[in-house]
């Protein structure tokens, strides 16, 4: 009797975990709460439109834990990528996934994600290569560091800045009296910035409105605009600049070179703000943004859920801008903005349909037939 108990028990233990297959796992895999602690890092990141950051996080999670909840984080990695436009490496991964997770429960979601990057056509790709560009460009334009064909000048005004930054700030004074739009200044603002020193902002702020060169100026701007750690700050100044039309070229540039969890950051502070005008920053922001900076400009403007202003912009958007990645960017806004879109709001974004040809075809005239050569004799 005691062998039969014994049996049936390991029988209904059997049914149980083939009934529950994550309680075996769990049994298996015990839990790990530093890699639960990091994966949910990624998941707020992701939840918060991070997604640079959260795709930072989520390839560490699978580096440093590759057992724990590999299949899921992947799955993460993808929606993460796709929210970046980064197609080609969404498909990467969605290959890695079918190779290492064949029996995963999360297929059927990447399956979701595959079929919608399966229906890209070649203006898609395209719009996807200009904008990797975009970024590439932006991040080169952005960075601090000297440019490779640095003169001899600027290399030495770096080492006087890094080894003193208040009389390399002296010395940057000094050069601009003599020449307003001298090379190697304009190619140490970077070092100014990365400098760590408490004049730095407020020199960069001050170069910003009264250099005579507009290189100068403009990349001042930009380097000021990243260091202030104040976003609403930022914000409040770009809103305030955008009321002169000579100074639209500054605020985009600055944005555009800004890094993407920086940019995303101030636009998010100008749609938040109580600015009574801040619709008339947000559309010039929107003309003269990059790919990146108006569809991410879109996504920030979608949580403005009782503002009527918000879903013309958004319409308008998806109707009319040139390049297919923002219209697109507009969709997923226009559904983020009212949870889901009505009937009538998707069928106004509908191309037009082609007239049908009512117009009945012109009579065919047949050219009379010419006599037989033996009939013109006779």
């Amino acid at each position: 009797m005691k062998w039969n108990s014994a049996v049936s028990s390991l029988i209904l233990a059997i049914g149980i975990i083939a009934s529950y297959p994550s309680v075996g796992v769990a049994q298996t895999t015990p839990e790990n709460p530093e890699a639960r602690k990091l994966w949910n890092a990624g998941i707020e990141l992701f939840n918060d439109g991070n997604f640079a950051d959260a795709e930072k996080t989520f390839r560490e999670t699978l580096t440093k834990y590759p057992k724990y909840q590999a299949d899921r984080t992947t799955y993460y990695l993808i929606r993460t990528l796709e929210k970046l436009r980064r197609f080609r490496d969404a498909r990467t991964e969605i290959e890695n996934f079918h190779r290492n997770f064949p029996g995963s429960r999360w297929r059927d979601d990447v399956d979701e994600v595959s079929l919608a990057l399966g229906g890209l056509d070649n203006n898609q790709l395209q719009q996807e290569a200009k904008i990797a560009k975009e970024r590439a460009e932006s991040e080169r334009r952005g960075s601090p560091v000297l440019p490779p064909n640095a003169s001899m000048d600027a290399q030495i005004l770096r080492m006087i800045i890094r080894a003193n930054p208040n009389e390399g700030i002296e010395r940057i004074k000094e050069r601009l009296k003599n020449d307003p739009a001298d090379q190697a200044v304009l190619n140490n603002l970077g070092t100014i910035f990365s400098s760590n020193s408490p004049q730095a902002l407020p020199f960069l702020l001050d170069l910003s409105n009264s250099a005579a060169s507009p290189n100068i100026r403009t990349t001042a701007f930009f380097f000021a605009m990243r260091l202030n750690p104040d976003r609403v700050q930022v914000a409040n100044t770009m809103m305030e600049m955008l009321g002169k039309k000579e100074n639209e070229g500054i605020v985009s540039e600055a944005l555009f070179q800004m890094k993407y969890v920086e940019h995303r950051a101030v636009l998010a502070k100008i749609v938040e703000s109580s600015n009574p005008n801040k619709f008339d920053a947000i559309e010039k922001i929107y003309r003269g943004g990059s790919i990146t900076l108006r569809s991410d400009l879109l996504d920030a403007v979608a949580k403005l859920r009782d503002d009527p202003r918000a879903e013309s912009f958004i319409l308008d958007a998806a109707k009319n801008d040139k390049d297919l990645a923002v219209r697109r960017a507009a969709l997923n806004a226009l559904v983020n903005l009212k949870g889901a879109a009505d009937v009538r709001t998707l069928e106004s974004l509908l191309s037009p349909m082609p007239a049908k040809n009512t117009t009945a075809p012109a009579p065919v005239r047949v050219a009379p037939l010419s006599p037989p050569a033996s009939a013109k004799q006779n």
